[in-house]
């Protein structure tokens, strides 16, 4: 039974991003459908204003089950580039991802606080989310480039749909971030907080590929370490 852990492990990063770019959606929709303190006259109101009210809780408990999600995700993308390459030395892989993940503490901290409440400590939040998660996606593509180009040395990086899938996501999240900041619109908002998940779904067919290899076997737990 303990070594189907690690392959519960594997199949799961295989559908997480499925499910993040589900709850991200889902959690928008029951708080546009539960009375919050959005201007009822606007047809895309800011996302900040969807989490007040009486949306406030599932706001808050969408977003956390999300945070959750997007954890495991970049772990267990650290550890897959950990195991696939060796031309990019860890402590690289490792701080780029550390960006991606310190934005989930942005991203917590944006939806703890409502903009109602503390307007400052949210906004703070949400800058910091969308700043951290652009950075995170342009270092990372840049990654996934240099891997392409060396991919005599990496065969499991050959693939040229996923770095130009990679790119096309990081230019529309930046693009539409300088958008947003200077415009304060709520379309602009709404491309760039579902871009991050169209680009993790970009994960989802090495995390695939992963799995299917993984083979019930004693030396399956040192397969999991990183």
């Amino acid at each position: 039974m303990a070594r189907v852990g690690p392959l519960i492990w594997f199949w799961s990063l295989t559908i997480l991003p499925f499910t993040a770019i589900l709850t991200f959606i889902s959690t928008l929709i029951v708080c546009i459908q539960i009375p919050n303190n959005a201007p009822k006259d606007e047809k895309f109101p800011q996302i900040s204003q969807l989490g007040t009210g009486q949306a406030y809780p599932y706001f808050v408990t969408g977003f956390v089950i999300l945070s959750i999600q997007l954890l495991v995700i970049l772990l267990g993308r650290i550890q897959y580039l950990f195991q696939t390459q060796y031309i990019i030395h860890r402590g690289i892989i490792s701080v780029v991802h550390g960006i991606g993940l310190f934005s989930i503490v942005f991203l917590l901290l944006m939806a703890i606080a409502s903009i109602d409440d503390n307007p400052s400590i949210h906004l703070t939040g949400a800058y910091g989310l969308f700043g951290l998660i652009s950075l995170y996606c342009f270092l990372h593509t840049m990654i996934v480039f240099y891997l392409f180009i060396h991919r005599s040395d990496v065969p499991q990086h050959t693939n040229i749909i996923w770095p130009i899938w990679f790119l096309f996501c990081s230019i529309l999240l930046i693009a539409f971030f300088i958008v947003w900041l200077l415009t304060a619109k709520g379309i602009p908002e709404y491309i760039v907080a579902a871009t991050p998940f169209l680009y993790f779904l970009g994960l989802a067919p090495q995390f695939w590929t992963q799995a299917r290899r993984k083979k019930l076997d004693p030396v399956l737990f040192e397969r999991l370490s990183f």
